[in-house]
């Protein structure tokens, strides 16, 4: 591959930021000189992602329902918490500070807040800067998913622990913000957002992303829309759905990811400045249609330098129409992960790069410890763009059903077990991949 390849172009923010605003991080460009991964061999079955409850064997069974598919419900409070209505921004300000007439709530306070639309000032309308407790979470429940809608940003402050928010939606149509910023930002424990939509208008939003994990443990994200970050063209590069900076045990699961900026799913710790990722597990997803540009993809991974990205599990996700790549590697430090069970179509097909492909390793020491087995790649140019002689270091590609397209457009030296079959999907120009029987225990289905 050419030494101008575009990579994860590097940026410094410099936009000064008062305390209330969730800060995007930078991105870095991926280079060669990445600490080598140890070349033990890659379990097939022994990824530990230290989610609890998630322990061999890795895969739980197929969906129980269609991927990606949820039924929206009008917003309630747990019985026994303290409900609050809000139905002001000025409320909605004071109550995610803790401040005004809500310094007293307990920490298990719901606060519903009422069908509107609230449009964010001079600063944040949710700057969540107090938690709830292990066993009682401090609740932000829209009163429909659809009658709420922010127009603006959030953010989870350091220390502001077991927060839940869920049914709103945060839109950024039209929405005027100078320098990098992201949607909704993250920096706690144990936070949840469940059946909360994101989106925009393909204009706004700047190196950052809709959903960014700054820090914390135990981050959940389900049944969520994540769609239009960003700037849909060359200048988008680095604005991104959901962006993992730093953080473990973290769950993205049963969400749609689509037609965002750059990549659906961005993992990139600094190389090591912003910290760590650990233990990620992303399940039952649909990531579709996000890039616009070369080595803009469905996911990518970013890890070099000390920011190990370990532990990590993609499975029975259905990844289809990204740009450049549906899963991309950058660097090699990682070990134990594990791709498994998803379905990928026609990724890399609005690319003419030559080194578009469904599973991508950006340059030689990529990939890490990887093994990528019981999926389905089809309609691409090819399943893999190059092993770049990456056996050593542990990535596998092995037993994967590969129709309609190509093992490899070079090396093939970590391919093995490749079951050439028709998947038989039940529509593919609707976008329906259940498989037929013929390829039964393969891909998300």
């Amino acid at each position: 591959m050419s030494a101008t390849r575009w990579l994860l172009v590097a940026s410094v923010l410099t936009t000064a930021c008062s305390a209330d605003e969730p800060v995007a991080t930078a991105e870095d460009g991926a280079t060669e000189t990445a600490t080598d991964a140890a070349s033990e061999t890659v379990g097939e079955v022994a990824v530990d992602t230290g989610v609890p409850g998630d322990t061999a064997p890795l895969d739980t069974g197929p969906p129980p329902a269609d991927i990606a598919t949820w039924t929206d419900v009008a917003g309630a409070c747990p019985t026994g918490s303290k409900r609050v209505e809000l139905s002001t921004a000025a409320q909605i300000m004071d109550a995610s500070r803790g401040e005004g007439a809500y310094a007293a709530d307990p920490a298990d306070t719901c606060y519903l807040v009422k069908n509107g639309t609230y449009a964010e000032g001079s600063s944040l309308l949710f700057f969540v800067k107090k938690g709830g407790t292990a066993t009682a979470a401090r609740r932000f429940v829209g009163e429909s998913r659809a009658g709420v809608v922010i127009h603006g940003r959030a953010g989870v402050g350091a220390g502001s622990d077991h927060v839940v928010f869920e049914n709103m939606t945060f839109d950024l149509t039209g929405f005027v913000k100078s320098g990098s910023f992201n949607t909704f930002d993250i920096g706690a424990d144990d936070v949840t957002l469940t059946r909360v939509t994101f989106t925009g208008d393909c204009a706004t939003g700047f190196r950052g992303g809709h959903i960014e994990v700054t820090s914390g443990t135990k981050i959940r994200i389900d049944s969520c829309i994540v769609e239009k970050f960003g700037h849909c063209g060359p200048t988008g590069h680095e604005d991104h759905g959901i962006y993992l900076a730093s953080g473990s045990d973290i769950i993205v699961r049963n969400s749609i990811i689509r037609g965002n900026a750059s990549r659906g799913i961005l993992f990139n710790t600094q190389q090591g400045t912003y910290g760590k990722l650990k233990g990620v597990l992303v399940e039952y997803n649909r990531i579709h249609d996000n890039g616009h540009a070369d080595y803009e993809d469905g996911i990518a991974v970013n890890m070099e330098g000390t920011g190990n990205v370990d532990d990590v599990i993609i499975r029975r996700n259905l990844i289809y129409g990204n740009y450049f790549s549906g899963l991309r590697f950058v660097g090699a430090v990682t070990t134990g992960f594990d791709v498994q069970r998803n379905t990928f179509y026609g990724n890399g097909q609005r690319s003419s790069h030559a080194g578009r492909s469904n599973l991508n390793l950006d340059a030689p020491k990529s990939g890490g410890k990887t093994l990528a087995t019981k999926n389905v790649f089809a309609a691409s140019k090819a399943m893999l763009n190059d092993c770049y002689d990456a056996t050593p270091r542990g990535f596998s590609v092995s037993d994967n059903v590969v129709f309609s397209s190509t093992n490899t457009t070079g090396d093939a030296s970590c391919v093995s077990k490749v079951v050439t079959a028709d998947p038989g999907f039940t529509s593919p120009t609707t976008f329906d991949f259940h498989t037929g029987a013929a390829v039964a225990g393969y891909g998300a289905y």
